[in-house]
């Protein structure tokens, strides 16, 4: 039974050996045959009916007759950086320089702000985009604290930390210097002096002494008169004398002069604050002001002139501090 059986197997090995190399065969020949059944169909040529770009073949061939532009390798610390180490480019078009390391200080990509100070200062995504990729990032205020990021780069702060900022008078302007006249005149020199006041508001007069009190509130305090003439083609001598006067509000002296009128105008500013809001605050020389949106710190006004203002902050002592230099804008 074993030895039937091993040669039916065999038999049946010989006929699929047979039939693979048949169909082998047939394969073989069925490909080198296969170009032969192919049928190549030529479409018809279609005529050129255009002009010829002349103008654009010529731009191509002067760009490409042009000197490349040579990549300049970066150089951080005096060294070229490594072709294999990643820098962040940026380009900036329209500008002479317009390739850009961000990793170096020169070209600045938003200048007066460092490139440095722009990586470093974690100014927070707009969108997607980092902030210094933003045109007007100098414009922008991410902490809300009423600066913009220029202005904290220019004094130092934090832009992203709203109790980091610059000083709140850098946002003080002065608006407008209001003058309240008030003008004394001598109007004769023999005791008791008369003094008046041609303000049509507080027009009046009064005879006064060494020591008397006069003015309005009895602001004023007469002192010695010092007698002095002056030659006068007219009159042949004309009466100059001088009076001191104490004024009690100023805490100051000063003189009149016979037939000379004195104006000792008290001046008022207006300030306005541009923090965040426009707040309008109105303080006399020598009073005490503070801005409404920043009550912590009183001010005192030191001077005021035409186009400026002193203020002074105080201290915890209430005496003044540093002064500070409020220009009209």
């Amino acid at each position: 039974m074993h030895k039937a059986s091993g040669k039916y197997e065999s038999i049946i090995l010989i006929v699929m050996a047979i039939l693979a190399i048949t169909t082998g065969a047939w394969f073989i020949r069925m490909t080198l045959s296969f170009p032969e059944t192919l049928t190549h169909n030529q479409g018809a040529e279609k005529p050129f009916n255009g002009d010829i770009p002349v103008d654009k073949i010529r731009q191509a061939i002067e760009l490409a007759k042009a000197d490349p532009k040579l990549w300049t390798q970066p150089i951080r610390g005096n060294k070229s950086v490594p072709l294999f180490k990643s820098v962040l480019l940026l380009l900036k078009f329209n500008e002479p320089n317009n390739i850009i390391d961000m990793y170096t200080e020169s070209p600045q990509i938003r200048p007066p702000m460092t490139n440095k100070w722009l990586r470093e200062s974690n100014l927070p995504k707009i969108g997607d985009l980092p902030a210094y990729l933003i045109p007007n990032v100098g414009d922008l205020d991410p902490d809300d604290d009423g600066f913009s990021n220029k202005e904290e780069f220019e004094k130092g702060t934090n832009p992203t930390d709203a109790k980091s900022h610059p000083p709140v008078t850098d946002k003080l302007f002065l608006v407008e210097r209001i003058a309240h006249n008030y003008r004394l005149n001598l109007k004769s020199s023999n005791s008791p002096f008369q003094v008046g006041t041609p303000d049509e508001s507080k027009k009046k007069n009064w005879f006064v002494s060494p020591g008397t009190r006069f003015g309005t509130g009895d602001r004023f305090i007469a002192g010695k008169l010092e007698k002095k003439m002056v030659p006068d083609d007219r009159l042949g001598e004309k009466d100059v004398s001088e009076l001191e006067v104490e004024d009690t509000v100023r805490k100051n002296k000063f003189t009149i002069t016979m037939g000379t009128e004195t104006n000792i105008a008290d001046y008022e500013a207006i300030f306005e604050s541009r923090l965040k809001t426009l707040e309008r605050v109105k303080a006399m020389k020598d009073e005490k002001f503070r801005i409404p949106s920043w009550p912590d710190t009183t001010y005192k006004v030191i001077d005021i002139q035409a186009d400026s203002a002193v203020i002074s902050p105080l201290n915890s002592a209430g005496t003044p501090d540093k002064e500070i230099i409020i220009k009209q804008h």
